[in-house]
């Protein structure tokens, strides 16, 4: 089986040490494409976890990318992957998509219907295309189904039952393309630790994420 791992990361902040934070996790299932201006992918909740009706959404910048979809699928490879091949064991092309590489962060939105509330955040993001056959080259099918895990930054503008709170979390789970197309199906768990930072006691903490939001 062919695999491609992506890796959602994002330079994580020291939160103050009287900070407590509330646990909060959900099951994404969703669709998206590089392809689409801009990249936007969307899902819902579903069971099992603490938001089992909801919305997510990663949307990345394409500010000067091509919309010619030959161009564009060039220009995200060698922009973002071709320059970065890993060799060894399991060899593979890492892709970072992020603000030093991109020019902006990628945003997160969540819309909680079972809490009531919603958050938002930032995330950069790391794909890694495995080579199977070791060859450098990347053959057609080796960028049609992987895995993905990552890092997220909540930044204080909640509503509801997310009011005034920031903080940090991470998901992993699988996606599958559908190739030769080009849309992929996203599955992970998505989980966060939210701080009260709305207080001046928690100044510190929204501090160090509204720096590293901006």
């Amino acid at each position: 089986m062919r695999a491609l791992t992506i890796v959602f990361a994002v330079v994580l902040v020291a939160l103050a040490s009287t900070a407590s934070a509330d646990f909060v996790w959900f099951t994404g299932v969703g669709v998206g494409d590089f392809m689409d201006s801009p990249p936007t992918f969307v899902g819902n909740m579903e069971a099992p976890g603490d938001i089992l009706d909801g919305q997510w959404t990663i949307t990345v910048p394409d500010a000067g990318w091509p919309t010619d979809p030959v161009e564009r699928e060039a220009y995200i490879w060698t922009t973002f992957f071709a320059g970065n091949y890993v060799p060894g064991t399991l060899p593979c092309w890492k892709g970072y998509i992020d603000a030093t590489t991109n020019g902006e962060q990628n945003t997160l939105s969540i819309i909680d219907n079972t809490n009531i509330g919603t958050m938002s955040g930032v995330t950069t993001i790391e794909i890694q295309v495995q080579d199977l056959n070791g060859n450098e080259i990347l053959d057609g099918d080796e960028f049609c189904e992987g895995s993905d895990t990552g890092n997220i930054i909540i930044i204080k503008d909640g509503t509801g039952c997310y009011d005034g709170l920031c903080g940090t979390g991470n998901f992993n789970g699988t996606f599958v393309k559908d190739c030769p197309g080009t849309t992929e199906t996203w599955d992970f768990g998505m989980y966060l630790w939210l701080h009260d930072c709305s207080t001046p006691v928690e100044s510190t903490t929204w501090g160090s994420i509204k720096a590293m939001y901006n």
